[in-house]
């Protein structure tokens, strides 16, 4: 059976102070006080990507992706689906010495227990382009078979580009990102898009069903900008993007815990709620009783001036985004009722204020980052990092692993500086490099086993 995916449908409603648009297909709504910008016309009444059940190997999915381009020469598809086999792997970890380098499989070459990662392996998007076949219609085409999970990918019209471009790339108009509304981006604009494809258990596919729709109510995102004094792009402004559960109630008794959601370098406030599929995994785990409802708040950390381990953003994260948060929504205002994690980039700004707004949160997750070279852990900082909840995690074969001496020094290491400070820290790896496969899963593993929930070590005198 073939399913033509349109993941935003949406209608027009109002609310206070801002116009909100309420999806219909994502489950999602937006607003903004930002400027927008218009998509090309001629882009609309794109078909989008289609999904058919083929119940044959090497997935039992194939996905057909399409771009009308009738004028276009030319047109390539660069999709986050290069596959390494961790099984025949020379080594499984990725040291200082050495980066562990996948074998760059293709869809069609897909078995089971294969992983998404980047080839060749680095912190850069590497993966393959293909051109498209163009049909009487103008419309460009390319099927390929996928395993499931979520997948990003992107068009490139008579742009000859390679597995490493990104520039001139384009999402796709028949499935935009959720701040598209009726043809106008509300907000910052996406330059790709991503598909959900559901597995197939016969041919040893995953169960991902929790990165994809989920059944019922959905939550909402919504694309704020807030005064932000001194910010510098934009002057004196700066955007976030916040999600709300399913059936958030404004008046509710008790306040919501707050999730702080941070992207990596060369992203902004929309990447987890686009690559990272961020509402379609709360969604999932809320509706299933794995989390409780909870507020996620992705700020924008860029488009600051120059500042030691990003002070000016924590600044503005406490000064300015928590009493915007706390005036607007129904969020408890305790530093335990909060949560931060990020990817790499945002890893490293859970690091930082880890080790010094500690007094912040209650429950710190760190992925694919480390500790500064040279960071101790007095007293007081011990003391303190002993009443929050510490999670590290990344892929085995992370070139980050190696670490950054004048950055930091890789997850791994942090784990082990942790512990030998007497600070209990939930780790997490799995196989997987820098890239969005491994994060989906981090973030799950983050808010099913530690953000909200009890510490996990007992007090010394525990039961005495």
């Amino acid at each position: 059976m073939s399913v033509s995916r349109r993941f935003l449908t949406r209608a027009i409603a109002a609310t206070a102070g801002a116009a909100a648009f309420a999806g219909t297909g994502a489950g999602t709504s937006a607003a903004s006080d930002g400027p927008t910008h218009s998509s090309s016309p001629a882009s609309r009444g794109e078909a989008g990507p289609s999904i058919k059940h083929t119940r044959k190997g090497p997935t039992g999915y194939e996905v057909t992706f399409r771009y009308y381009a009738p004028k276009a020469s030319r047109v390539q598809l660069k999709g986050e689906w290069y596959f390494e086999r961790p099984s025949t792997l020379p080594q499984r970890l990725t040291t200082p010495d050495q980066v562990v380098e996948g074998q760059g499989l293709l869809p069609r070459q897909w078995e089971s227990g294969d992983v998404p990662i980047a080839h060749p392996n680095s912190t850069s998007p590497n993966w393959p382009v293909v051109d498209l076949k163009k049909g009487r219609d103008g419309v460009w085409t390319h099927t390929t078979p996928l395993p499931s999970g979520v997948f990003t990918y992107g068009f490139f019209v008579d742009a000859n580009a390679d597995d490493a471009t990104t520039s001139g790339q384009l999402a796709d108009p028949g499935n935009p990102a959720w701040n598209v509304v009726e043809g106008t981006v509300l907000g910052r604009a996406v330059d790709r898009s991503q598909i959900y494809v559901p597995g197939d258990p016969e041919f040893g596919t995953r169960d991902l069903s929790w990165q994809g729709p989920a059944a019922g109510r959905r939550g909402a995102l919504r694309q704020v900008t807030y005064d932000s004094p001194g910010h510098v792009t934009p002057v004196d402004k700066n955007y976030m993007v916040v999600y709300t559960p399913p059936s958030y109630d404004a008046e509710r008794r008790l306040p919501y815990p707050t999730l702080y959601l941070s992207h990596g370098g060369g992203d902004d406030e929309m990447a987890w709620s686009t690559q990272g599929a961020m509402a379609d995994i709360l969604d999932n785990l809320i509706t299933d009783g794995e989390v409780e409802p909870m507020v996620v708040v992705m700020p924008n950390a860029t488009g600051y001036a120059s500042s030691t381990n990003e002070q000016l953003h924590r600044t503005d994260l406490i000064t300015q985004v928590f009493p915007w948060m706390e005036k607007h929504y129904n969020v408890s205002p305790d530093a335990s009722r909060r949560a931060y994690t990020g990817l790499s980039a945002g890893g490293m700004r859970t690091v930082y204020l880890m080790l010094n707004n500690t007094e912040q949160f209650g429950y710190y997750g760190v992925m694919s980052a480390g500790l500064p070279a040279g960071t101790t852990f007095p007293d007081a900082l011990t003391t303190a990092l002993k009443k929050v909840s510490v999670f590290v995690g990344g892929g085995w074969q992370d070139p980050i692993n190696q670490g950054y001496r004048t950055n930091h020094r890789g997850p791994l290491r942090a784990v082990r500086d942790l512990n030998s400070a007497g600070i209990h820290v939930q780790s997490d790896f799995l196989d997987g490099g820098h890239e969005w496969f491994v994060w989906r899963v981090l973030l799950r593993d983050f808010l099913t086993r530690v953000a909200f929930l009890p510490q996990t070590s007992a007090p010394a005198d525990w039961g005495m």
